[in-house]
């Protein structure tokens, strides 16, 4: 805009100009490796900028090869950019810049350094397959001059591919380049996986459905048990044989949960007929203040055989708390079978996971009604409006869904004040960190106090009491929850008929309830949330009325 000021027989003009947004360009890598056969090589980046109003510029450390770098693209998140095939037998680099000029004169830019190797020779590399690798080769530093051949299942920058770490020197901070380096490579057939760790994240050169083959002399191969599972270390880019991407989409094979095995470890696989066990709030439960501290959320879900495992979010993901609820019903599950542990939520947190990569990949019906489970009962929030007249059909622990009783054995009446049962955290609210929420729902759960007995030879619990007269099909039990600092962790879950004694008691399993996270003081083992568990029990007797305790 411009203003004219006019005063006698002079004329002076005035330009305005209005500041927008601050123009970001941010490219995730400093350098890209590139192989001898050239191809595309992408980077996560950050920017605000359209890419037809930056200045785009390529550097060539050699004047006498120019050209070899070109066509950079923007999509998704990503920036592309392609790469020639090299004939020389030297390395050649290059740089490519991003700039954009605003209208007040400042610049914002930013560049990558693109490095592309010469051919290595391969002469006399043998191709083996999965099992030698996974059964037959010595754990330690690879010395055969051997290759594999199969489909890559992960995707560079994508931020659910691997569990990222707290740092050694500071356990408040995150150390995210295990997510950066992590490569899931699956043989032809899609039935065997191995998990292989590029050397830096710019010879993470891999994109999902990728067809590669990789020489595996001078890697280090660690294998490990119980899970067995393999993976392959300080992969760099000049071993990569072959990349071409594919164009026939890939397909997932399906499984129920009770079917997967070892080795279907590090390949993509359709998970059958599963739901979220407690499908509330977003795919990441916590209180949002911990983003720094933690980096991954364990969705509980379970299928219609009763089986159960986590599916794993790490924070970046764009998706996981949108404000959207989670679905509801059931369906299916796509994603990269992992074997992980997460010390927040008790270390061993199952034999399997699985990570998605795509929100498409997690096809469940939104409405509860076309879930797998008819609901029994369900308490989903302390219901404050009853806490003061609080009556036995109509108390703050009134089911939400169903008919039944919840108390605790060391309040058995209907005190709801301080010494009683009362409101509790919990963190399955929609909507991401504001000034004061933090995804914190105030009545979402229950709790109370100082119920431990420490000094009697027995231990206090949680009592549900609902009646499965009629009922022939399995029933299952999900809880979610944390406890207080020196608060009672170790459970156990029994169930009986109302009719038997105390000897009767059929036991079903054992859960540990995390530390909640304190914020002066986080330890690696406390949760910023609550964390899930599922019981499926065995058959009841028909017309019974049913009693399960979880039990400190």
């Amino acid at each position: 805009m411009k203003l004219i000021v006019r005063a006698g027989n002079r004329t002076d003009t005035v330009s305005l100009q209005q500041r927008g947004l601050t123009p970001q360009i941010a490219i995730a890598d400093t350098t890209l490796q590139s192989i001898a056969n050239g191809g595309s090589l992408k980077s996560v980046i950050t920017t605000n900028v359209p890419l037809d109003k930056m200045s785009v510029s390529y550097r060539f450390d050699d004047p006498a090869q120019e050209g070899w770098l070109k066509e950079a693209t923007i999509s998704n998140g990503y920036l592309f950019l392609k790469a020639d095939t090299s004939k020389s037998a030297a390395q050649r680099t290059g740089m490519l810049t991003l700039s954009y000029l605003d209208a007040l004169g400042s610049t914002t830019r930013d560049s990558v350094r693109i490095r592309q190797h010469p051919g290595i020779d391969f002469t006399g590399a043998v191709l083996k397959d999965f099992a030698y690798v996974k059964q037959s080769l010595a754990a330690g530093a690879i010395d055969e001059n051997i290759y594999i051949e199969g489909i890559v299942i992960s995707d560079k920058g994508h931020p659910n591919i691997a569990k990222n770490n707290n740092t050694a020197t500071n356990k408040h901070t995150l150390d995210k380049s295990e997510n950066a380096v992590a490569v899931y490579i699956q043989s032809m057939d899609g039935a065997s996986g191995i998990y292989f760790k590029t050397q830096t994240p710019g010879d993470n050169i891999f994109s999902f459905n990728d067809h590669v083959k990789i020489w595996l002399k001078g890697a280090t191969l660690a294998k490990l048990a119980n899970p067995d599972r393999v993976v392959i270390t300080g992969i760099v880019a000049p071993q990569v044989m072959q990349k071409e991407s594919r164009t026939a989409m890939l397909q997932p094979r399906e499984k129920y949960i009770g079917e997967l095995t070892d080795n279907d470890l590090y390949t993509y696989v359709k998970l059958r007929d599963v739901e979220i066990s407690v499908p509330s709030g977003s795919f990441t439960n916590i209180n949002e203040g911990y983003t720094a501290r933690m980096d991954c959320y364990p969705t509980h879900i379970r299928d219609i055989r009763g089986n159960g495992m986590y599916m794993l979010t790490n924070l970046d993901v764009p998706y996981r708390r949108d404000g959207e609820q989670v679905p509801q019903g059931s369906g299916t599950i796509a994603g990269v079978i992992v074997s992980e542990t997460m010390d927040r939520y008790g270390g061993n947190i199952g034999k399997y996971a699985i990570r998605h990569l795509r929100r498409d990949d997690i096809a469940l019906q939104n409405a509860r009604e076309n879930g797998l489970s008819n609901v029994l009962a369900e308490w989903s929030r302390y219901k404050s409006e009853f806490a003061a007249t609080p009556t036995a059909t109509q108390n703050p622990l009134t089911p939400e869904i169903g008919a039944g009783r919840l108390w605790q054995t060391t309040k058995t009446g209907l005190d709801f004040t301080s010494s009683g049962i009362g409101a509790a955290t919990d963190y399955n609210g929609l909507l991401q960190e504001t000034a004061t929420v933090k995804g914190a729902v105030s009545n979402g759960g229950w709790s109370t106090k100082n119920w431990w007995n420490t000094t009697a030879n027995k231990g206090e619990g949680w009592m549900i009491e609902v009646s499965t007269a009629g009922i022939t099909t399995p029933i299952s039990l999900q809880l979610e929850g944390n406890s207080d600092i020196g608060g009672p962790r170790n459970f156990t879950v029994e169930w009986a008929s109302t009719n038997d004694d105390a000897a009767n008691w059929t036991s079903v399993g054992t859960f540990t309830f995390q530390d909640v996270a304190n914020w002066s003081n986080t330890l690696l083992t406390q949760v910023a949330g609550s964390k899930v568990v599922n019981f499926q029990f065995r058959r009841l007797r028909a017309g019974s009325t049913s009693c399960s305790s979880a039990s400190g």
